[in-house]
């Protein structure tokens, strides 16, 4: 809980902000499904608006859940929410101080009111405000940056769409900026809705390969020891000396083996799974490009997308798992190596400070799976 009000009361910054209902709250919200499991703030009062912050579907949704969403949306807009979810969240106050709202509103031209998610507890946790008007029109999404990594991943993000607003892409739709900058202390990315629907359904098991093809681009040839890739695990600042030992030897031994190995090289998302993307009108509509790099090898987005689909890392990955975006043999076993390195890095700088203790267990699982194979196929 305490999260939720410290979120709604950076973004109301003039208003009282706490639990349950106020007659002076000049936004109400009611948690969902409860405040013990918060997932979202629905803007209370408001069905319609409501009911169509319900109204998103990724990839990652199965049929059984695609259809309980439309029930409840359905339940929203028919006003039962003000009776089945009873507990609020509200920001109170005289009304006269600029609100997010207040914000997005004079950016996007017309009234609009949000809904608030946050993720798990996490070093990169940051609210993510769904904009819309009160009659349930999407209009925005938009990033809030509250802490350093926070504005650093939107940074990373905004640098990333600029790129490929300057791209011609046909199987992918990524989100467009509105705008860019700082609000009383937060730095805000709005970005225009990519459009998901119920009826737009694969499996997802099936990975858009050919998308994935797309993102790469025009490819680079080079060796890996000489690669921008490469310097960036040549000093990995981490405070557990043990963990940096531990890391510091897996490089050394992938370099040893395949430090004069030539690969192609290519942009990645960075986090391609299946709950940051959905498909519409043959598609690909793919958001989340906080991670996105435009020289990795290539084959990293398909390898990320089939273990996040199918469980994570307890085992080395299959070589064969990324033959379909063109890695194969002894390239697709380095690539395999590659990606737990960098995946052990991104884990371990992120499991750093008081903040980053969730990540910690699989920081720690990463870095005993590279550690043990490192090298292995040379």
């Amino acid at each position: 809980m305490k999260a939720w009000v410290e979120a709604v009361a950076g973004l109301w910054p003039d208003a009282e902000v706490g639990p349950g209902r106020d007659p002076r709250a000049v936004r109400e919200f009611a948690f969902l499904p409860s405040a013990d499991r918060p997932r979202l703030l629905l803007p209370a009062g408001l069905p319609a608006a409501a009911a169509a912050a319900l109204r998103r579907y990724s990839h990652d949704l199965g049929t059984r859940q695609r259809a309980t969403r439309v029930v409840a949306a359905t339940a929203v807009r028919a006003g039962l929410a003000d009776r089945a979810l009873r507990d609020r969240l509200h920001a109170s106050g005289d009304g006269d101080g600029e609100s997010i709202e207040d914000r997005l509103t004079e950016l996007l031209g017309r009234p609009v009111v949000v809904s608030v998610s946050l993720g798990p507890a996490r070093a990169n946790r940051k609210p993510i405000l769904h904009a819309l008007t009160p009659r349930g029109e999407p209009v925005a999404f938009v990033k809030v940056g509250d802490t350093a990594m926070a504005r650093d991943l939107i940074e990373g993000e905004a640098a990333a769409l600029g790129h490929l607003a300057r791209r011609s892409l046909r199987a992918l739709r990524v989100p467009e900026i509105l705008h860019h900058g700082d609000w009383r202390g937060l730095s805000l990315l709005v970005l225009s809705p990519l459009r998901t629907g119920a009826l737009s359904f694969r499996p997802r098991r099936t990975a858009p390969v050919a998308a994935m093809r797309e993102l790469t681009g025009d490819t680079r040839r080079g060796p890996l020891g000489a690669s921008a890739f490469w310097a960036r695990f040549q000093d990995v600042p981490l405070d557990d000396p043990e963990q940096r030992k531990r890391l510091t030897d897996a490089v050394e031994r992938i370099g040893v083996a395949y430090g004069a190995d030539e690969l192609e090289f290519g942009a990645w998302h960075g986090d391609w799974t299946p709950w940051n993307m959905a498909w519409h009108g043959g598609r690909v509509q793919l958001w989340d490009w906080e991670r996105f790099d435009p020289d990795v090898p290539a084959g990293l987005d398909l390898l990320h997308y089939r273990l996040q689909a199918g469980g994570g890392y307890g085992t080395w990955p299959d070589a064969a798992l990324v033959t379909p975006a063109g890695p194969s043999g002894r390239t697709a076993a380095m690539t395999v190596e590659l990606y737990l390195l960098e995946m052990s890095r991104r884990y371990l700088t992120a499991a750093q400070g008081a903040l980053g203790e969730p990540l910690r267990p699989q920081a720690e699982s990463l870095l005993e799976l590279l550690y043990a194979n490192a090298g292995r196929t040379a």
